[in-house]
């Protein structure tokens, strides 16, 4: 039965095939209704600061990245969402599928999320606990040497852009490294309502377009005056290197067993659907 269920699979799968390779617009189509998919499966989220009901966090609508990694078989595809409390962005998350080796007519859905916060998260799907993180997201660092931030919002997009670009990322298997991507333009540009936090914005490394390491840019108060931060957080499970004018400033080394809740990322394959979407 397993034999013929298989064989079933690979002859749609053919002819799924030779329709895209015949028609774009299926192809195009197709990707326009798995995007909607992401979208609708992020909206199932709550997540709240501290698993405060009056602290829920504010998923904002439309994603901030499609993406596609070009490296890794399996048509990977997906779209990341922020979200926001007071204007921060406390939260990202990426809803992506990749085709079932099993069953090739089928894709995996999965869901990773990287805390941003620095107060514990709590996730609920459908009234259910999903995850919850109770370490801080990042731990922002001030920018050595850096120039105070702007008085405009415009000049401190600069600023921002200006110093991402001092950063410099590597991810590394079986001991090669790769140089990651820098996407100059912020996936998120945030002005927040805190005492903290003056200005920020989330920029992204990637692979192709599929984001390996968050970059977080923020123009916080200090006792000295305003400063201008960074935080890190991966988006893999890749080991990751991270320099700004080739100094180590962080790291993530892969296969460190960690609980959960002692992680701030967290990434979990959540159902098998069919890969052609009526």
């Amino acid at each position: 039965m397993h034999a013929l269920v298989t064989a079933l699979s690979l002859i749609l799968l053919v002819q799924v095939e030779s329709v895209e390779k015949d028609d774009p617009e299926f192809v195009k189509a197709q990707q326009k209704k798995w995007n909607e998919v992401y979208r609708t499966e992020a909206g199932t989220y709550e997540i709240s600061l501290k698993g405060d009901r009056q602290k829920v966090l504010k998923l904002q609508p439309d994603p901030v990245l499609l993406w596609s990694n070009p490296v890794r078989v399996g048509e990977t595809n997906g779209a990341v969402f922020v979200w926001t409390y007071e204007g921060r962005a406390e939260a990202v998350g990426t809803i992506f599928s990749h085709l079932s080796r099993q069953d090739p007519a089928k894709r995996h859905i999965a869901h990773s999320f990287h805390s941003l916060s620095l107060d514990p998260l709590i996730a609920e799907r459908n009234e259910t606990r999903s995850w919850k993180i109770d370490v801080p997201g990042i731990q922002p660092e001030k920018i050595a040497g850096a120039a105070v931030p702007a008085e405009t919002a415009a000049l401190r997009l600069t600023q921002m852009r200006d110093l991402a670009r001092e950063f410099s990322a590597t991810t590394s298997l079986d001991g090669v490294d790769q140089d990651l991507r820098l996407l100059t333009q912020p996936l998120y540009r945030y002005e927040s309502k805190s005492t903290e936090v003056i200005d920020g914005a989330l920029f992204t490394f990637v692979t192709g377009t599929d984001p390996e390491l968050m970059l977080v840019i923020e123009a916080r108060r200090n006792a000295g005056g305003p400063a201008w931060h960074f935080g890190a957080g991966r988006f893999t499970d890749l080991a990751l290197t991270l320099r700004r004018k080739e100094a180590v400033l962080w790291k993530y080394e892969r296969g460190i067993p960690v609980e959960d809740d002692k992680s701030p990322y967290i990434s979990r394959r959540t159902e098998l659907r069919d890969r052609v979407i009526p």
